[in-house]
């Protein structure tokens, strides 16, 4: 049997074990965790949708500002910008499946010692014409090349999913800067008023010291009051002025360039909060399985390290023109050519490969485990959103009926005062139980739109997975992990 007729049966049995080759190490499988079957809190009642929810609040100013942040949030660009990179990552990785060809071409004259062989002869000269294109391909028989691609694909769908995340993320603290805005513009208002009403109880009082109704105590008190006012004004307006260049930075833009206008009649109805499911809560939040796919990217690297064991496979060959003159160079004389399969295998590590293993297996546990970590994380945030919104309604409830009594108070106060039936401390002190009032049950209504903005992100915000298309296809990755942008509001919507 000749050299060739060896070789071509086994070239054949190679590339075949190649493209069938088996795959070592654990295959993955999905740590499906034991969930409990019911929330503490669940919300059983009508419900807003996860999709979309800011149209919930009907506010089309909220629903502007929240595609702005979707475009222009630098964090959201640095995040799709991994994903992209990701991407091009499986590429990379995935392009070790096939043969690698390169192109070599040269042209030297090259001139010899005559004193290295044979000192004393004399030197030679002679010119080197060579073109010739290389061929390598690993086989991956051991399936050590697809254990890595898969790798890279699950790092890249870990990282459209923090896209999503970080997205889900953005959108609710755009609502939380704004509502927390409009929720200062109403105590702006309240205190604005507040000012007003105490300028005219200062103005009546220093009337009555004139005529000998009042004495110097009353009038400073009033004047104490009035002055208070006007400084909690001026403290509610710094806050404003502080959360508008924080929402001005998640939009993207710089604190100078943005302003929204105060708006003190600002007072839309909470809407219903949505429904916590407890076993459609892992499929909903992108941070759960962003931590899914590490560990499975960790799982695929452990495959991939065990193959390292095995001998790796390689085909290598060459084919162009060689020639020592320039006129006979790409002549059928100069053609030639070799192919061939190369083997190597570990002999002598020094416990390099059973390290590297065992560090594959040390983050896939870590991960396993920050993966279970970020589990209880997500169903304590659920729950706590949940409480707090039950609770938070009973305690709105009875701080309504506070502020109405208070200010009832206060009125009737100022009455008998005015009539000179009470002093101006008792004045005081109604008045200020009605301010207090009234900010706190401001307060409890900007930590209900707080409290359901959080559950809002606990429950995933609306984000669906994305489905990772062909690894080579980047703008379709990218389109599937911006599935969850508002659309842009339209002229009508913006009046």
């Amino acid at each position: 049997m000749t050299c060739t007729q060896f070789l071509r049966p086994a070239l054949a049995t190679l590339i075949a074990l190649g493209f069938s080759g088996c795959m070592v190490g654990p295959d993955y499988v999905s740590p499906a965790p034991e969930v409990p079957t019911e929330l503490k809190y669940e919300n059983r009642t009508a419900a807003t949708s996860l999709v979309g929810w800011w149209t919930a609040y009907r506010d089309p100013q909220l629903a502007a500002l929240i595609q702005t942040a979707t475009v222009a949030n630098p964090d959201l660009a640095a995040a799709l910008a991994r994903v992209d990179r990701a991407a091009a990552s499986v590429g990379v990785a995935r392009s070790e499946l096939f043969p690698q060809v390169d192109f070599f071409t040269e042209a030297v004259r090259q001139r010899s010692s005559g004193n290295l062989t044979n000192p004393g002869t004399n030197a030679s000269t002679r010119n080197n014409f060579d073109s010739a294109l290389g061929l390598t391909w690993e086989l991956d028989v051991w399936g050590r090349v697809r254990r890595l691609t898969a790798s890279a694909l699950a790092e890249a769908q870990a990282e459209a999913d923090a896209f999503g995340y970080a997205m889900v993320l953005v959108q609710t603290l755009v609502a939380e800067q704004y509502f927390q805005i409009r929720t200062l513009d109403e105590r702006i208002g309240i205190l604005e008023q507040t000012v007003v009403g105490r300028k005219k109880s200062l103005d009546l009082v220093e009337v009555r010291r004139d005529s000998g109704l009042a004495d110097d105590l009353e009038y400073y008190q009033a004047r104490t009051e009035w002055s208070i006012a006007r400084s909690g004004l001026e403290g509610f307006r710094r806050r404003r002025a502080l959360a508008e260049n924080a929402l001005a930075i998640l939009l993207g833009e710089y604190p100078s360039a943005f302003t929204l206008p105060q708006q003190l009649d600002w007072h839309p109805l909470l809407p219903p909060s949505p429904i916590a499911v407890s076993s459609t809560l892992l499929e909903r939040r992108p941070d759960i399985a962003q931590a899914e796919s590490l560990v499975k990217a960790a799982s695929e690297l452990i495959g991939a390290r065990i193959a390292e064991y095995f001998p790796r496979i390689q085909i290598t060959g060459d084919v162009g023109f060689a020639a020592a003159d320039a006129g006979n160079w790409f002549t059928r004389s100069s053609l030639f050519g070799s192919l061939g399969p190369s083997v190597s295998v570990p002999v002598f590590t020094a416990g390099r490969v059973a390290s590297r293993i065992d560090e594959a297996k040390a983050d896939y546990a870590e991960l396993l485990q920050l993966y279970r970590s970020q589990v209880f994380t997500a169903f304590q945030e659920v729950e706590d959103s949940l409480a707090a919104l039950q609770f938070l309604q009973v305690q709105v409830t009875a701080q309504q009926d506070a502020a109405y009594s208070a200010r009832a108070a206060a009125d009737l106060a100022q009455q008998r005062y005015e009539n000179g039936l009470v002093n101006y401390l008792e004045v005081v002190d109604t008045e200020r139980t009605a301010l207090n009032n009234a900010l706190a049950l401001v307060e409890l209504e900007n930590e209900q739109y707080v409290q359901q903005l959080a559950l809002i992100r606990a429950l995933g915000g609306g984000w669906q997975p994305p489905i990772l298309p062909d690894q080579n296809d980047n703008n379709a990755l990218l389109d599937s992990a911006l599935n969850t942008a508002p659309p842009k509001p339209s002229a009508n919507e913006m009046r």
